[in-house]
């Protein structure tokens, strides 16, 4: 049965109403065990084999439970219905979070989004208050009598950083749920938003034209918002690259003649690469032996995967690998991820292990998508037994903990780099000094204060508390999670609120209390402001702000933990991607 969602033709109503695209269910698996051979780094022009890499021999897959049966045989880190532990309020929690998700932010193509809801539509934004609130059901329309796509007023940009967290989050939940045994409709209802996922991520490299190069951002042009804004060509009519100058990010047309209803945004950086990697992972992880997904749709998952990992590999014009390229031929804006660089430019000698441990994570997870033996060999036997990656993110971890200066976009980059390492790096060895990279440069540094250890940002703490356990994807556990930390990260997720979660400005902190140093928090808590010293000049509090009380974000992780006030316009309808990647991700990974 042919069961590719067509590319082209992602009817936008159909999805909302119905994900109406049959995954099918093929017989063969692929194994997604990263090789450990010995082998070169590939010089710029290198030839690759451009087919698609073999998918393993027949097997029937493995036996997951019937659903329906609520039969398991193992457990994640934050306990699931029947655990000891369980906390019901946090699952209902989770559960609103994956309905507003599932139905009104990534509904046009699987991938996240923030929505717009105008105030000037009180009736709307009431309907899906109410329908979140008062419901636990997915059908919007049996309760309004709307389609989702009518309460809504526009859609942004889907972000390879937040897509990414969201495609893992959905893989996770898919495969949480079908190995718990849990209801059937609730696992098929995941398993076919899953396949809007796959193609999402396919369009999201295949729109570039150039195999290996993935987009920044992609964007539905058909949607209400879109349709007026105007790419800017690769090229001028003399074959320069337009813009002259290198941005951080310009707006293009379809570069494969594929996807007219698309546009796409350049210049893929760091930050970005990160969140696209961990969901091409963590999407293999979840599907690779799974027979109810197509083998052409893991084939293509795959090569994609190769193709994007071998870019790395290259050794370009500058002398180095892990440069970031282009659909323009360039390197991105913010596209150096070798080790020897700070921010933009290379230094030689550098030992940058910022950017080793993310590095490692990008490679590794890639390579464990791809499945390719020559990406494979760069991954364990240059990055890792040559350039000794891991003992680089361990003893100069620099550019992260800047104190109350620091960026926690850094933070961010550098923990899912982590999680990323951890999970996929195939070395034992490695993976044991990646753990202590976690605990003692980035968790809790010996003598630092303003550490992740007391921030409460739930997904530092599960990806901590993981790193103790010595499991990963090539082994299960073998020592028992941090359990303090889990308890902070729970603790922390309790508190987001209960969706819709909309933009609303917040004001801990008034003007006489910025004056005196002192402030009370909405919820009563005391604390002492350091002034207007954060990243940005942001005003920062001497203690993390409780998520209860803090300022929105369309993601937390990479928003600074300290900072009191926020603005906002109250319109945008916030996904909640932070609280699901931290929540499934708890949920999916072994104790």
């Amino acid at each position: 049965m042919k069961n590719v969602c067509p590319e082209g033709l992602i009817l936008f109503a159909v999805v909302l109403a119905a994900f109406g695209c049959d995954g099918g269910r093929g017989a063969d698996t692929a194994d997604g065990a990263a090789g450990k051979d010995a082998g070169a780094v590939p010089d710029a022009g290198a030839a690759t084999d451009g087919g698609i890499p073999d998918a393993g021999p027949p097997d029937a897959g493995p036996a997951y439970p019937a659903c329906g049966s609520y039969q398991y045989i193992w457990k994640g880190l934050i306990p699931g219905n029947n655990d000891p532990g369980f906390d019901a309020d946090l699952d209902k929690l989770a559960r609103a979070y994956d309905r507003c998700w599932t139905i009104f932010n990534a509904a046009p193509f699987g991938m996240n989004a923030d929505a717009t809801v105008r105030r000037s539509n009180p009736e709307n934004r009431d309907l899906i208050t109410r329908f979140l609130s008062e419901t636990d059901s997915w059908d919007f329309k049996g309760f309004s009598g709307k389609e989702p796509a009518e309460v809504i007023d526009g859609w942004g940009d889907s972000v390879g950083m937040y897509g990414g967290a969201g495609a893992a989050a959905d893989a996770y939940r898919y495969g949480t749920l079908r190995d718990r045994g849990e209801d059937c409709a609730e696992i098929e209802r995941a398993r076919e938003h899953l396949l809007l996922v796959l193609d999402a991520l396919h369009i999201a490299t295949d729109i570039t034209g150039v195999p290996g190069v993935i987009a920044r951002a992609i964007i539905r042009r058909d949607l209400p918002g879109n349709d007026t804004r105007e790419p800017t060509p690769l090229f001028d009519e003399n074959g320069n690259p337009l813009p002259p100058e290198k941005n951080n990010g310009t707006l293009r047309a379809d570069n494969s003649g594929r996807y007219p209803d698309w546009i796409w945004n350049d210049s893929c950086s760091r930050d970005m690469l990160v969140g696209w990697a961990q969901a091409y992972a963590a999407v293999w992880e979840v599907i690779g032996d799974d027979p109810a997904f197509d083998e052409t749709l893991k084939a293509r998952l795959r090569e994609d995967a190769r193709q994007i990992g071998l870019g790395l590999s290259i050794k370009r014009e500058s002398g180095y690998d892990l440069e970031i390229r282009d659909a323009d031929g360039r390197m991105t804006y913010h596209g150096v991820l070798n080790e020897n660089s700070i921010d933009r430019s290379y230094v030689e000698g550098a030992e940058n292990g910022f950017y080793a441990i993310m590095a490692l994570g990008i490679v590794g997870g890639f390579a464990f998508a791809a499945g390719d033996p020559d990406l494979d060999k760069y991954l364990t036997n240059e990055l890792t037994k040559r350039r000794k990656l891991h003992i680089m993110a361990r003893d100069s971890m620099q550019w992260v903990n800047m104190g109350p200066h620091s960026n926690f976009s850094n933070y961010n980059m550098a923990f899912t780099g982590a999680w990323l390492a951890l999970r996929y790096t195939p070395d034992d060895d490695a993976r044991a000094v990646l753990a202590e990279a976690t605990q003692k440069a980035l968790y809790d540094v010996p003598g630092s204060d303003r550490q992740p250890v007391e921030m409460k940002q739930s997904w530092f703490d599960v990806i901590f508390a993981y790193s103790m356990t010595g499991g990963s994807v090539f082994g299960p556990p073998i020592s028992p999670p941090d359990e303090a930390a889990l308890a902070r990260g729970i603790e922390t997720l309790k508190e987001f609120k209960f969706p819709p979660f909309w933009d609303e400005p917040v004001e801990n902190c008034d003007g006489d209390e910025i004056a005196s140093g002192t402030c009370m928090l909405l919820d009563e808590t005391p604390v002492k402001l350091l002034g207007n010293v954060g990243w940005n000049d942001d005003l920062v509090a001497d203690e993390p702000i409780p998520m209860r009380v803090r300022p929105a974000s369309n993601y937390y992780w990479r928003s600074n933990p300290y900072k009191p006030n926020g603005e906002g316009g109250g319109e945008n309808l916030l996904p909640g991607v932070d609280f699901r990647v931290a929540y499934w991700t708890g949920r999916w990974a072994k104790r």
